[in-house]
């Protein structure tokens, strides 16, 4: 909108042009104008006024702070913009490094990333989080799991199941969403030369994030395919020993308590060793691999009951504080705010914290018995209330702006209506000028008034928000 102020100066431009008329007519138009509100100057000022409360909205609340430190240049905020847009990168790229399976990470047979059951666009969850529960044994960790299990197998047949599993589910090469899509060199930090610049600016920028996907998929794969390499060869180099060297790999007896006594998650349908997590308000087993895909609805309105006889409110024209993000609900009884418990094995304390899966011996169930752990699905995403309230900001702004140009667009029809119905009839500016003139007045005080009421309502919103920080 900043072509706002331009179009008021061009129309009054127009006015002073007719001023130097020495007609009757145009005389007298001139008074009339007057009486009808005020001079000229003033109903220019008046427009600039409105016009510069139109740019303050659009530019957001804390364009007036900006005013008292100095204008931000353009570069400066397009560089500032790349910053932003390569940290939210780089976070995205640790927490993929994070979610790759490492054999020498191991929690009571299990591991701290995910097998790879679901896809990495649903691995959003905090991943430190998720480690640190693992470790402390309040969550069941990442099994490998069997698509199924008979009970007549033998400890041998176990084995060599056992065995045969890879570390993670194979990937696939070809993704439909990255096909054609260039990558380039994934060892160079930077891909900006892949990205057509006779694209818009928008297409570029769609264009930058479907890369940077595409990239960090391969990626993923690579470092992924590099562990499973490390688990193969040190499973080679002590294939035919009782007793694996490596302290990493499970020993015979180890392997056959993990799977000899396993249960079936009654969503992904995979068989997986015990214990599992549970639901706490059913009971009801859930993988941790499942559980981490629960998470709250994405912000949005309320389900109002519609009125057909009743026209429908456009979001723009919604209060962005009625945004909502609901809590999950238990994936079997529907029950909100789902939590699971889980309670750690007595007699397999293997890996991180415990004995070395390769020396490991069954403890018994002697001792006093271990505490339950509760973790809701908000605990493994803290950040979701900061999403709602981005959400909420982002609603705001889109609001306002949409006022904004609604309001200015107002501001601008009668003045160029009047200047050409007056360039066109010279000899009845007087009249025009003096009918426009009162509406013209009017419109502006009533316009001023509402961009005022705007900029103070969007003003209050950021002072609440700072509070709350």
């Amino acid at each position: 909108m900043g072509n706002v102020p331009a179009k008021l100066d061009q129309d009054a431009s127009s006015y002073t042009g007719r001023s130097t008329y020495t007609d009757s007519s145009s005389a007298s138009g001139v008074g009339a104008f007057r009486g009808a509100g005020g001079t000229m100057d003033e109903t220019r000022a008046r427009g600039r006024r409105t016009s510069s409360l139109v740019g303050n909205i659009l530019n957001g609340p804390t364009s007036s702070r900006n005013d008292t430190t100095g204008e931000v240049s353009k570069k400066q905020l397009s560089a500032a913009k790349k910053r932003g847009t390569k940290e939210r990168e780089l976070l995205k790229e640790e927490n993929a490094k994070k979610l790759v399976i490492k054999y020498n990470e191991t929690v009571d047979g299990g591991y701290l990333a995910p097998h790879g059951c679901y896809s990495l666009d649903k691995m959003d969850y905090d991943s430190d989080i998720v480690r640190k529960l693992i470790i402390e044994r309040k969550l069941a960790p990442f099994y490998i799991p069997l698509q199924d299990f008979d009970d007549s197998w033998t400890k041998d047949e176990v084995k060599k199941i056992v065995d045969a599993l890879p570390l993670h589910a194979p990937f696939n090469e070809h993704v439909e969403e990255y096909e054609d899509v260039p990558v380039g060199d994934l060892n160079e930090p930077h891909f900006d030369y892949l990205i057509d610049k006779k694209l818009s600016k928008k297409e570029q920028k769609k264009m930058h994030a479907l890369i940077f996907k595409a990239r960090l998929y391969r990626k993923r794969l690579r470092w992924q395919e590099s562990e499973n390499n490390a688990y193969l060869e040190e499973k080679l180099q002590n294939r035919d020993n009782d007793i694996p060297k490596s302290s990493f790999l499970p020993n015979d007896d180890l392997k056959y308590d993990l799977y000899a006594q396993g249960s079936e998650c009654p969503i992904c349908f995979l068989y997986l060793p015990m214990p599992l997590n549970y639901s706490k308000c059913c009971q009801q087993p859930i993988c941790s691999e499942c559980f981490v895909q629960i998470k709250r609805s994405e912000p949005h309105f309320p389900h109002d009951e519609v009125d057909p006889s009743q026209p429908q409110k456009d979001e723009n024209e919604k209060d962005p504080n009625l945004l909502i993000s609901e809590p999950a609900n238990c994936p079997y009884c529907a029950t909100p705010n789902f939590s699971i418990t889980y309670t750690p094995p007595t007699g397999r304390k293997v890996g991180i914290g415990g004995q070395a899966p390769n020396l490991y011996k069954p403890l018994g169930n002697a001792g006093n018995a271990p505490p339950t752990y509760t973790v809701s699905s908000d605990d493994i995403r803290p950040d979701w209330e900061t999403k709602l309230n981005k959400e909420r900001v982002r609603l705001a702004r889109r609001s306002a702006n949409a006022t904004a140009i609604h309001v200015s667009n107002r501001l601008i029809g009668p003045q160029r209506t009047g200047s050409f119905a007056n360039e066109d009839s010279p000899g009845v500016a007087g009249s025009t000028d003096s009918r426009s003139a009162g509406v013209a007045n009017s419109t502006l005080e009533e316009l001023e008034k509402q961009m005022i009421d705007e900029a103070i309502r969007l003003s209050l919103q950021d002072e609440k928000r700072k509070a709350k920080r």
